[in-house]
């Protein structure tokens, strides 16, 4: 039997985790993550690191909140080892909400584990936050801008 093209493990990896997710098996989470895996969040969420943290942050909130994900959309980038995920979330405590979002996925290319996952979610926008991102993600770091190109004039 033929093995799974590169696009395929990407995508077989993310519905498996999105399903372990739904399912709020830990360990099954976890297995789709590298051990030192980061999984930042919109705020107020602040980042998970290490593929069992990973694992029992949602199988702690899933089933307290009654949440359940669905795949909408995938785009996977086999050159880059980069996926972008289309989402949306039912929940349903304390009161029900639809919350849509994306989410970039890098995988190392050994194995196809998930090595991050910057989750953007569709939600109103915060106008007393002066930086509207992702909380604990090196920006500057990763060569980002982090000021205006106006700024630079």
């Amino acid at each position: 039997m033929a093995q799974p093209t590169p696009a395929q493990r990407m995508e077989q990896v993310i519905r498996t985790y999105i399903q372990a997710c739904n399912d709020g098996d830990a360990e099954a989470i976890a297995a789709c993550f590298c051990p030192e895996a980061v999984h930042y969040f919109s705020p107020p969420l602040h980042k998970c690191s290490g593929a069992a943290t990973i694992g029992c942050f949602f199988a702690t909130r899933v089933p307290e909140l009654g949440i359940c994900f669905t795949v909408d959309q995938l785009a996977i980038d086999v050159d880059r080892c980069a996926a972008i995920l289309e989402w949306t979330m039912f929940v349903q405590k304390p009161a029900p909400i639809v919350r849509r979002g994306l989410e970039w996925y890098v995988f190392e290319p050994q194995t196809w584990r998930i090595q991050e996952v910057r989750g953007y979610s569709a939600a109103p926008l915060d106008s007393g936050m002066a930086r509207q991102e992702l909380l604990d993600f090196d920006y500057a770091g990763r060569g980002y801008p982090t000021t205006s190109p106006a700024d630079h004039k």
